[in-house]
């Protein structure tokens, strides 16, 4: 790119001059940072619901247990009047 002489220079143009590896690069167009941004968005969201909690399985199994213990009522009491689950495949 041609620039004249004595112009002031965006420090991505003075990169570019600098090193002529980045010449061949350029300035992204909005519609493509938003869909980039999106996507990666999008990932980071379904790696925290799906993959995260697979990788510190051991954390929610304890927080569970706590939570539980911190329950002060039966099973019969927290179904109020209902029949509580059973498994219905159940053998006997």
């Amino acid at each position: 790119m041609r620039i004249p002489e004595g112009a002031p220079l965006t420090s991505s143009m003075k990169m570019q001059q600098k090193l002529g590896v980045f010449r061949r690069f350029k300035k992204p167009s909005l519609g493509t940072v938003a869909v980039v941004a999106t996507v990666a968005l999008t990932a980071g969201a379904v790696f925290a619901v799906t993959a995260y909690p697979k990788l510190n399985n051991d954390y929610y199994k304890e927080v569970q247990k706590q939570k539980r213990a911190m329950i002060e009522a039966s099973r019969d009491e927290l179904a109020h009047g209902q029949r509580p689950w059973s498994d219905p495949f159940d053998r006997k």
